[in-house]
């Protein structure tokens, strides 16, 4: 299965490649057939155009999965987006539950999980946004994460 992927996605590369040597009107209208849902991930400006229908491409289930996998990847573009969407909603999300820990809201759990994944630009934009949001000062005092693993 796995290489199968692969000859997918070496397939699909090519065939972009090629569109890209078209003239820009063919290459246009090349593009007018393909959905919106694959050309998001593109350019960059074509996802920052239609980053909203990601989330409806994504059910609800699996909408942390999508978060998880770009911290892993270490995809920090994707990661600001969401920040930028999410913060207020996700700071304010208290008591976030994960592999016997609870984190004092999402953003902490997103920085350890980053941390944990050793995904360095990834933390880098979280980090950032907490000193451009003043939650930096004496962040290493405050206990953000309580271990609930009961002993024996």
């Amino acid at each position: 299965m796995i290489n199968n992927y692969k000859r997918f996605s070496n397939e699909a590369s090519h065939f972009f490649m090629n569109v890209k040597t078209l003239p820009d009107e063919l290459e246009d209208i090349v593009y007018s057939y393909i959905p919106k849902s694959v050309t998001i991930f593109l350019t960059k400006k074509n996802y920052i155009e239609g980053h909203h229908l990601i989330r409806s491409l994504i059910n609800r289930k699996n909408i942390e999965n999508y978060i998880r996998s770009m911290i892993r990847q270490d995809n920090d573009f994707v990661l600001k987006q969401l920040l930028v969407e999410n913060y207020n909603r996700w700071i304010n999300m208290k008591k976030y539950y994960y592999k016997e820990c609870i984190f004092s809201n999402y953003i902490y759990f997103l920085e350890s999980y980053a941390i944990d994944n050793e995904s360095i630009k990834c933390r880098k934009i979280i980090i950032d946004l907490f000193e451009e949001e003043g939650l930096s000062k004496n962040r290493h005092k405050k206990n953000t994460i309580k271990y609930i693993k009961w002993k024996n």
